[in-house]
């Protein structure tokens, strides 16, 4: 029974350290791109141009696919590449947290 409740306790703890401090929010401008004509990249659907370079949202809203669309967004730069496209490098992957047009 002792060691049921301290496998318990264990577990709270774990839980309790978990955070949203783990991940980076940033607040950026970016151009909704449609990428089907792009070579290497035509299989990726509507990207987001972020400082000059492509991003591929892990979702995007049928609303934003719009090319060429200007959007203000909150997200969360990912590590990961996109499963899409052929080029040597994929693109790197970003989680929208929030997302409006910009007016």
């Amino acid at each position: 029974m002792k060691s049921s409740k301290a496998y318990i306790l264990l577990l709270i703890v774990f839980l309790l350290s978990c955070s949203n401090d783990d991940f980076q929010i940033d607040e950026v401008d970016g151009i909704i791109v449609d990428v089907s004509t792009i070579a290497g990249l035509e299989s990726c659907g509507f990207m987001i141009r972020i400082q000059g370079e492509l991003y591929k949202p892990t979702y995007l809203n049928t609303q934003y696919e719009q090319d060429g669309l200007e959007v203000l967004l909150k997200v969360e730069f990912l590590a990961t590449r996109a499963n899409c496209g052929s080029l040597a490098t994929p693109p790197r992957e970003i989680r929208i947290e929030q997302m409006r047009p910009s007016s």
